[in-house]
C-alpha cells in the first residue's frame, strides 16, 4: 500500500478512454447481467439450461449497469420525488409552524402505536383547545412522507412469492414458475389501465435518506466519521510503513484502504452495505418473509448499528419461499445502479454547498444459503462449497450427490480423487485479490456451456450456478465479485458450529450402518442421565450471569431444541463450555475444543491487535485439522462430519485484515426483531411490517434533517453523579452515613494513605468509619455495575448478579466483587471511589490447558478487600460457582468461582443486545 496521504488517496481517478485496455476486475462483456436472462436459483438451473440450449445466457443489454433516474419506464417515480433527488434543496430544513410541529411530535412520540392512539390524542388536545390546527393522522403522515422525501415503489409479484415482475419479467402476465396470472381479473377488460395485480411487494429508496444524512451539521459532522478516521490511518502507513494500530473497523481492512487509494472512494460518496435475510413472524405458524436493509458504514459503530440509522431497504411477502430472489432485489439494486452512474446531489449543510455522491457497495452478507442465492454459487453440498470462493475441493461418498469438505483423503477410497489437503498450505497460496480473476473465467466457462450436460459440469468443476445480480452494478462503485460478499461473525460461531459440536458430543449425529456409536469417545452426553445433569449445570449458572449479557443460556437438555437462540449458543458454547465440558471430554478432544473458542473468541472482539491475527489463525487452523483426525480418522463413513463449519473458521482472521472486525448478521436479527414487534395489523403482517419499515426511514430521515425534532428521552434517576468520560455514579444511595465493616475500614484507610490524605484526617475517620453508600455505577459501554450491599437483599431467584467486574491496573488486569461505591473528599477534591474485594489468581495449569478459556479462581469477600477508582473498571463480567474443579483438584478447591466476559460487547451494545429491560431502573 502507498504511503500517500488520505487527501492525495482520496481523489477519484478520471476513467481512462476506451482504447482496448480490459479490467481484471470487470464482469465478461458477452452476456447478460441481469439475473433472469439466466435462470432462477440453484433448485431451476436445471431447467433453465434445458430451455437455453445455444447458451444458458442471451447476450442481450444489461439493464442494471444502464441504470438511470431518468428511464422512468423501468422505475417511475412521483415528479416532485425526482425533482427533490435532481435538485435537493439548498438549506436546513426547519419546521416553523407551531401546529405543524405539535403534530409531528405527537407522530414521533406515539410511533410504536396505532394510529387510533395519535386520533385519541389529537381529539383530547382540539377539546381543550378548539382553535388548534392539529393535523389528522393522514395529513400528519403525508407531511412526514413530503419533508423526509421517503417513499416506496411497489412492483407487482407472483401471489405465490416466485418471483417478482421486474427486469426482464416486467412485461409477463403470468408467472414462469407457477403460471398463475398475474393480474384479477377486470370487467374493462384485459388491456385496460385499471388491471391491479393480486400481489405486490415494497422497495425503499435510498436517494432521500442519503439526502437527508448531510442536511444538517450535526448528521453531516456524525457521517463525516469514515473521512477523519481514513486519514488518521493512512497518516499512520505514512509515518510507520505499516500497520501497528488494532483492527477496530472496516476502515481498518485492506479492501476499503485498496478502494480509497485506488479513487474508487471518496469523501464525498456513501460506503454501503447490504444485509438480507429471512424471518418466521410467528412461532406456530407460517409465516416467512424476507427483507434486505442497508448500513451506513460511514457512521461511527455506536451509531452505524442503531435502528435511527439502519435502512430498511425491501421486502418479500411470504409464506412461500421465493424462487427467484434477484426479481424482488433487482428494484433497489436498479436505484443504486442509478445513482452510481448519474451520482447523487447532496446539499452538505457542514460544507455549506452541494456535493455529488457516487454510493459505494461495500460489502453484501447473508446466512449460508442466502448468501448462495445472492453470489450464484452452489452452496455448501457443492463440490467447491466455499463462500470466499477459495480452492477447496470436497469429496463425495460413493454413489452419493453431496460434497463434503474434508481435507484428508480417507483410508482405502474407492473413488480415485485429490490427496490431502493441507490448509496452511491452502491459504498460503490463496489470494483474495486472484479469486475475483479467477472467478469471472469459470464464469465465463459456466455461461458458455452448450447444453445441459456440459452446463451441469462446470458447475460442478467451478463451483458457480448462475452470474450474480451484482455483477450488473458499476464496477467503479463496489467491492469486485465474489470479495463482495463478506464472512457472517454470527451464524457460523453462534449456530453452525455449535449445531456440528453438540450432537457430536450427545451421540446424536447421523451415524452410517458401516460406523458405531459405541466407538465415539467423543458421545460423553449420550447418556440421557448426563446430558440433563449437563443441563443443570447450564441452568444453575444463570443467576450469575449479569443482566447485560442479555438472555442467558437455557438449560440445553430442556430447550436446545426449542428455538435455542444464537445468543444462547454463544454464551453456552464459548462461555460457560470451557468450565463445564473439562473432564467430560476426553483429554485431546477437550484441547481440540478449547482451541477453537480461543480461536473464536479472538474474532469476536471489538479491537483486534495483528499480533491476535496470526494468533487466530494458528488455532483456529489447527483445530480443523485437528477436528478431521479425531472425529473423522480418514474414514468414508465419517466424510458427512466434514462441514462448512469446519473449513470456514479459518478464513475468519483474514477476513479481519481485509475488511475489518465485527461483519455479520447480528444487526439484521435485530433489526427483523424490532420491526417484527411493531406488527399491529396481523390479518396482513406483511405489507404491515413493509409499512413500518417504511415509517421508520421516513422517520429516520426527519430526525438526520431536524436533530432536535425528538428530544432524546432520557430516565434521570433521584440520585446520579457524572464522573467524567461515560461513567455515572447513581442510586440507591444511603439515607445517612453507614458503618463499614472492619477489613472495609482498613482497606478506605490505606487508599488515604496512598492519595496523601493527613493522617489526622485519616484517623478522625477512623473513630466512625462511616461512609454514604452509592449501589450502582454505569460504564461507558452501557453496562450498570451493582454492589453486593444491594444485591443481597434480593432473593436468588429474581437476581442477575452483576457485582462482578474487570478492572485494568498498571500491571494488566484483575477481577474484583463491588462491595460498593462512596464519595469522599480527598485533598479538597470529591472522589469517587469503590471498595471490592479481589479475587484470587486464576489456576496456572487449567488457564495453560484451555488456551485462557478456563479461569477458575477463588472468591475472597471481606478478605482480599481493596479500594479502587470506578474509572478503572472496564467492563461486567461473570463469576459462577465452579462445578469441575473440586471433582479433579484437592488443593484451593473451596469457594471456586469460573469466569466469562461478554463476547463483542461494543458491537452488540451499539444494536442494545444485551440492556434486558429494566437493567437501568433504580434499586429500591
Amino acid at each position: 500500500m502507498s504511503n500517500q496521504d488520505a487527501a492525495t488517496s482520496s481523489k477519484r481517478q478520471r476513467p481512462p478512454d476506451d482504447d482496448g485496455e480490459h479490467d481484471d476486475n470487470a464482469p465478461p462483456q458477452d452476456f447478460a447481467l441481469d439475473p433472469a436472462a439466466f435462470g432462477s436459483d440453484e433448485q431451476d438451473l436445471d431447467a433453465a439450461a434445458e430451455s437455453n440450449q445455444s447458451g444458458l445466457v442471451e447476450t442481450t443489454r444489461p439493464q442494471l449497469d444502464n441504470a438511470s433516474l431518468k428511464n422512468t419506464d423501468v422505475q417511475p417515480l412521483p415528479d416532485w420525488v425526482y425533482d427533490q433527488i435532481r435538485s435537493p434543496p439548498t438549506e436546513q430544513l426547519t419546521l416553523d409552524d407551531p401546529h405543524d410541529r405539535l403534530s409531528v411530535n405527537v407522530f414521533l412520540a406515539t410511533s410504536n402505536a396505532a394510529g387510533i392512539t395519535y386520533d385519541a390524542v389529537r381529539d383530547a388536545i382540539v377539546m381543550c383547545y378548539p382553535d388548534s390546527k392539529m393535523l389528522t393522522y393522514s395529513q400528519v403522515k403525508r407531511l412526514v412522507e413530503k419533508l423526509s422525501g421517503v417513499v416506496e415503489v411497489m412492483n407487482d409479484m407472483c401471489v405465490d412469492s416466485c418471483c417478482a415482475f421486474t427486469g426482464p419479467y416486467r412485461d409477463l402476465e403470468v408467472c414462469p414458475f407457477c403460471g398463475k396470472e398475474r393480474y384479477k381479473p377486470q370487467t374493462a377488460g384485459r388491456g385496460s389501465k385499471t388491471r391491479k395485480a393480486w400481489k405486490q411487494f415494497p422497495t425503499i429508496l435510498l436517494a432521500p435518506q442519503l439526502q437527508a444524512l448531510r442536511r444538517s451539521k450535526e448528521s453531516s459532522y456524525l457521517k463525516d466519521y469514515r473521512v477523519r478516521c481514513t486519514e488518521a490511518i493512512f497518516k499512520e502507513y505514512h509515518d510507520h510503513s505499516e500497520k501497528i494500530s488494532p483492527y477496530k473497523d472496516f476502515v481498518d481492512g485492506e479492501e476499503y484502504l485498496n478502494a480509497v487509494q485506488d479513487g474508487k472512494i471518496t469523501p464525498d460518496d456513501t460506503v454501503l452495505m447490504l444485509s438480507m435475510d429471512g424471518a418466521q413472524l410467528y412461532r406456530n405458524k407460517t409465516s416467512d418473509c424476507w427483507l434486505y436493509i442497508w448500513l451506513i458504514m460511514d457512521l461511527d459503530v455506536t451509531a452505524r448499528f442503531k435502528k435511527d440509522h439502519v435502512l430498511p431497504g425491501g421486502f418479500i411477502p411470504g409464506p412461500n419461499k421465493p424462487k427467484h430472489v434477484d426479481s424482488f432485489l433487482f428494484p433497489g439494486l436498479y436505484h443504486l445502479s442509478a445513482l452510481q452512474n448519474d451520482g447523487l446531489s447532496v446539499w452538505d449543510a457542514g460544507k455549506e454547498k452541494i456535493i455529488v455522491d457516487h454510493p459505494y457497495l461495500h460489502l453484501v452478507t447473508a446466512d449460508g444459503p442466502g448468501m448462495a442465492l445472492l453470489s450464484g454459487f452452489v452452496g455448501h453440498h457443492g463440490r467447491l462449497h466455499c463462500r470466499f470462493y477459495c480452492p477447496i475441493v470436497g469429496r463425495h461418498k460413493p454413489g452419493g450427490a453431496h460434497y463434503y469438505p474434508a481435507r484428508l483423503k480417507p483410508h482405502d477410497y474407492p473413488l480415485e480423487t485429490h490427496e490431502d489437503i493441507k490448509l496452511i498450505d491452502l491459504f498460503s497460496n490463496f489470494d483474495y485479490k486472484q479469486s475475483s480473476s479467477g472467478y469471472l473465467q469459470n464464469l465465463q466457462t459456466v455461461i458458455n456451456s452448450p447444453n445441459k450436460t456440459q452446463y451441469e459440469q462446470n458447475r460442478l468443476q467451478t463451483g458457480i450456478c448462475k452470474p450474480s445480480i451484482f455483477l450488473g452494478l458499476s464496477q467503479k462503485h463496489m467491492t469486485p465479485v465474489p470479495r463482495l460478499f463478506g464472512g457472517d461473525n454470527m451464524h457460523l460461531p453462534s449456530l453452525n458450529i455449535p449445531d456440528l459440536y453438540i450432537p457430536l458430543w450427545r451421540g446424536a449425529f447421523s451415524c452410517d450402518r458401516t460406523d458405531n456409536k459405541d466407538t465415539w469417545i467423543w458421545a460423553v452426553l449420550k447418556n440421557p442421565a448426563e446430558w440433563k445433569a449437563h443441563g443443570k449445570l447450564v441452568e444453575a449458572a444463570t443467576h450469575c450471569i449479569p443482566g447485560s449479557f442479555d438472555r442467558p443460556p437455557r438449560n440445553p437438555a430442556e430447550k436446545i431444541s426449542s428455538g435455542y437462540k444464537a445468543w444462547e449458543f454463544l454464551l453456552y458454547f464459548y462461555g460457560l463450555g470451557p468450565c463445564l465440558f473439562y473432564g467430560l471430554l476426553p483429554d485431546q478432544y477437550y484441547d481440540q475444543y478449547c482451541q477453537l473458542v480461543r480461536g473464536i473468541r479472538i474474532i469476536l472482539q471489538d479491537v483486534i491487535l495483528p499480533q491476535e491475527i496470526q494468533e487466530a489463525f494458528d488455532l483456529l487452523v489447527d483445530a480443523s485439522d485437528k477436528f478431521e483426525e479425531l472425529y473423522i480418522q480418514r474414514r468414508t463413513d465419517r466424510l458427512h462430519f466434514a462441514r462448512a463449519s469446519t473449513h470456514g473458521p479459518a478464513h475468519m482472521p483474514w477476513e479481519v485484515t481485509r475488511v475489518g472486525p465485527g461483519i455479520s448478521q447480528w444487526v439484521m436479527e435485530r433489526t427483523i426483531g424490532n420491526l417484527g414487534e411493531e406488527i399491529r395489523q396481523h390479518s396482513n403482517p406483511y405489507m404491515n411490517m413493509a409499512k413500518r419499515g417504511l415509517r421508520r426511514c421516513q422517520v429516520n430521515a426527519l430526525k438526520s434533517m431536524i436533530p432536535d425534532i425528538e428530544p432524546p428521552i432520557r430516565r434521570t434517576p433521584k440520585s446520579m453523579e457524572e464522573l467524567g468520560g461515560g461513567y455515572v455514579l447513581k442510586g440507591a444511595i444511603d439515607t445517612a452515613q453507614r458503618r463499614v465493616s472492619e477489613a472495609e475500614a482498613i482497606a478506605i484507610q490505606h487508599y488515604f494513605h496512598s492519595a496523601g490524605v493527613n493522617d489526622r484526617v485519616i484517623s478522625l475517620w477512623a473513630v466512625s468509619s462511616r461512609v454514604v453508600r452509592w449501589a450502582r455505577l454505569q460504564l461507558p459501554n452501557g453496562q450498570i455495575v451493582r454492589s453486593y450491599w444491594k444485591e443481597e437483599q434480593k432473593s436468588p431467584d429474581k437476581l442477575r448478579i452483576s457485582r462482578n467486574v474487570k478492572v485494568h491496573t498498571p500491571n494488566g488486569f484483575c477481577f474484583a466483587e463491588v462491595h460498593f461505591f462512596f464519595i469522599a473528599t480527598i485533598n479538597n477534591t470529591r472522589t469517587a471511589l469503590a471498595v471490592v474485594s479481589f479475587y484470587g489468581a486464576p489456576d496456572d495449569f487449567l488457564l495453560k490447558k484451555s488456551y485462557g478459556m478456563y479461569y477458575s479462581v477463588q472468591r475472597f469477600y471481606g478478605v482480599n478487600v481493596g479500594v479502587i477508582n470506578p474509572k478503572s473498571i472496564d467492563s461486567v463480567v461473570m463469576m459462577a460457582p465452579d462445578p469441575r474443579y473440586h471433582l479433579f483438584f484437592q488443593a484451593n478447591a473451596e469457594n471456586r468461582f469460573y469466569l466469562m466476559e461478554r463476547p463483542g460487547l461494543k458491537v452488540l451494545a451499539a444494536l442494545n443486545i444485551g440492556l434486558e429491560e429494566g437493567e437501568d431502573e433504580e434499586d429500591n
